[in-house]
């Protein structure tokens, strides 16, 4: 048996369920090492700016400067990260950096209120309150899991507002943050809230299912909306600069109308098929209380389960002259010959081999991993063992049966087709005076 995490589908292999493999975090890994180079790189062009005197490394776009303390905070918060460790708290020496982190931001609050400036430019209260938030996120990691996660989401919004406020030459949106810091938060906050990928909120980003492909082309589309109306903003000549922005506007509207309306028909679907599933675990639960064995429930699990994966197939069994007894000797010995008949074919299964109980005094086999000719081979088997039977109230005459084996089609996750062929064939074999075995091949 292969427990090997190479597996992506659920399979079934001896009789157990292998579950599908965690989503790979290596992407997301090597996403982390881009933010924290990326976050890195910003802070050693600022502080080559600073030593050297040029303005352009630390304030690339507007008035607003990478700072000093900004310089500092942006320091410790780099090392911190690079100190974490996979799924686990925070060390000794971790939570220092942090606290430092926390610290320098406020006593550069502190020296603004008493009208102390270090150097060019200013650490802004959105910039403070970022690295405040991601410094608490990091804290309160596997400590206290919900607030972990929601400021490290939270860290993310402030930056995330001043590259907008930059990209659309919105002042107000950035205020004495700039654009290095801005860029510099949004990497040490993506290196960051990665350990919390598989979190119910971002597990998407990282799953290779196909909710997860469309959770991610949907970002994709929102990055390139954001994009178009950084555009529409700084290329579009001014008379067409309102028009462009209103129509900028109703895309927006139009693409989250129809991400609302996609997600509410996934949920639908999905609730759907979950309630789907819960009836017929319950069907399948039943039992018939004359034979003990499962109802036709059981055989559409099974069909369910396997059909998408493997080939399977069925064998429709009727018991010769049944219908007579139940006419001629009342329901209750047709009752009693097909409880024997069960219970000789119970002890004839093998593991994989599925016996329910199908409607109008007949039974059915369900089998899976099997050919056309294995399964009729395995029907012929198991009316030899039945046939040894006799019955105490019919002159102890021997039991025959009458037996049609299906295989249903590749992926077709519901038995009725190919119970309806084999009844079908039974019926034509009857009629032609052939006691034999029949095979249906599949439609």
């Amino acid at each position: 048996m292969d427990h090997s995490p190479s597996f992506h589908a659920l399979e079934a292999r001896d009789g157990v369920f292998l579950s599908p493999a965690h989503p790979s975090l290596r992407p997301l890994a090597w996403t982390r090492k881009v933010c924290l180079v990326l976050a890195g790189a910003v802070l050693l062009i600022a502080a080559e700016g600073h030593i050297y005197g040029i303005s352009r490394l630390y304030a690339p776009s507007g008035q607003s400067a990478l700072s000093l303390p900004t310089l500092l905070a942006g320091a410790c918060a780099l090392a911190a990260t690079l100190l974490q460790r996979p799924l686990q708290r925070s060390d000794p020496r971790e939570t220092l950096v942090w606290l430092l982190v926390i610290a320098v931001c406020g006593l550069t609050g502190l020296g603004y209120w008493a009208g102390l400036d270090v150097g060019a430019g200013r650490m802004g209260g959105n910039t403070a309150a970022s690295f405040v938030l991601l410094a608490g996120g990091q804290l309160c990691y596997r400590r206290l899991p919900k607030s972990s996660f929601g400021q490290s989401l939270m860290a993310l919004g402030l930056p995330f507002v001043a590259a907008i406020g930059y990209l659309n030459d919105a002042r107000l949106l950035f205020g004495e943050m700039s654009l290095s810091t801005s860029a510099m938060l949004l990497a040490l906050g993506i290196a960051n809230v990665a350990r919390h990928a598989r979190r119910s909120l971002l597990r998407p980003l990282v799953s290779d299912s196909g909710s997860g492909r469309v959770v991610r082309g949907i970002l994709l589309a929102w990055l390139a909306l954001v994009a178009l109306q950084a555009v529409a903003a700084r290329f579009i000549p001014e008379p067409w600069l309102a028009t462009s922005s209103v129509a900028v506007m109703a895309l927006d509207a139009l693409t989250m109308l129809a991400v609302i309306l996609f997600l509410g028909m996934k949920y639908d679907a999905s609730a759907t098929r979950l309630r789907l599933t819960e009836w017929r675990l319950y069907n399948a639960a039943l039992r018939d209380p004359s034979t003990g064995m499962r109802w036709r429930a059981s055989a559409e699990l099974y069909s369910a389960t396997f059909g998408p994966i493997m080939s399977h197939g069925l064998i429709l069994i009727e018991i010769e002259g049944i219908a007579e007894v139940a006419r001629h000797s009342g329901s209750e010995a047709a009752e009693r010959m097909l409880r024997r008949v069960s219970a000789a074919l119970q002890r004839a299964l093998s593991p994989e081999e599925l016996l329910c109980r199908e409607e109008d005094l007949s039974l059915l086999l369900m089998a899976r991993g099997c050919s056309l000719e294995s399964l009729g081979e395995r029907a012929a088997q198991l009316c030899a063992t039945v046939g040894e039977l006799r019955d105490p109230e019919q002159d102890m005459r021997r039991i025959r049966l009458l037996a049609a084996a299906v295989m249903a089609r590749r992926g077709d996750a519901d038995p009725a087709p190919s119970i309806v062929r084999a009844r079908k064939a039974l019926r034509t074999a009857q009629a032609e005076g052939d006691r034999g075995v029949v095979l249906c091949a599949a439609a």
